[in-house]
């Protein structure tokens, strides 16, 4: 909720008025053939409507038994005060990963752990470059966003490589890929955090449930973070 899209089918515009809103509910329940929706985010703000009109009518369509729940994504704090004051949220929907964690971990975390906030990570993997498979030779398809991503350039590669050889190391060790050591780290970072890696590949599918069964220990999980906060990671990603 909160985008539709232009003539062009190109441009997102914002839209979060109360009217919009209940209009895209509505759309959605049709499409989806369902008679509610479980969590229903707010995907990008709108700014010329406050927060408190948008969970206000979150909160009129939660009585309604439309949506079970509400949540938001790339929000600030402020605004999440705000909202959350007048409809309590459920979840935020935020890029988080080893190659992407100041912006959450500063305050964002805090936040979701007061108020009882799901954070739901989204890009757990950077994009896939987590998991090892790309370099600086790496050719994409034309139609693969990473070929213009600012995370895929040769040079911020090259900075971040000490990280990928990083988790080589570890997963070397506790007999798994790169990517389920990410994940698990993930997992143990807070008990809030559900990471949604994406995949169109049945075979990665199994490999990312597969992160489930590794346990990292106390003094493991502290020692990735001591080594971690000792990297100088580029966390450019667009």
């Amino acid at each position: 909720m909160g985008q539709t899209h232009s003539a062009s089918s190109v441009e997102n515009v914002l839209d979060s008025r109360p009217e919009s809103i209940r209009k895209q509910v509505d759309e959605s329940l049709r499409n989806l053939q369902t008679d509610y929706i479980d969590l229903y985010y707010q995907h990008r703000i709108d700014p010329n409507v406050p927060a408190e009109a948008v969970a206000e009518v979150m909160g009129e369509l939660i009585k309604a038994g439309k949506i079970h729940h509400w949540g938001v994504s790339n929000t600030p704090i402020e605004y999440m005060v705000a909202a959350h004051a007048v409809t309590p949220i459920t979840a935020t929907e935020n890029q988080y990963s080893m190659v992407f964690r100041a912006p959450p971990e500063k305050a964002l975390f805090a936040f979701c752990e007061a108020n009882h906030i799901g954070f739901v990570a989204y890009s757990p993997l950077g994009n896939g470059f987590l998991s090892g498979r790309f370099n600086a030779q790496t050719q994409y398809a034309e139609s693969d966003f990473r070929r213009t991503m600012g995370r895929f350039r040769a040079e911020v590669m090259a900075n971040n490589q000490p990280l990928l050889d990083l988790l080589a190391e570890i997963a070397a060790a506790k007999s798994a890929t790169a990517a389920q050591i990410v994940l698990a780290w993930e997992l143990a970072q807070k008990p809030f955090i559900v990471p949604i890696p994406g995949t169109t590949k049945k075979h990665r599918l199994a490999e990312n449930l597969g992160a489930l069964r590794i346990r990292l220990t106390a003094d493991e999980l502290h020692a990735i973070n001591q080594k971690l906060g000792k990297m100088d990671i580029d966390e450019s990603h667009f």
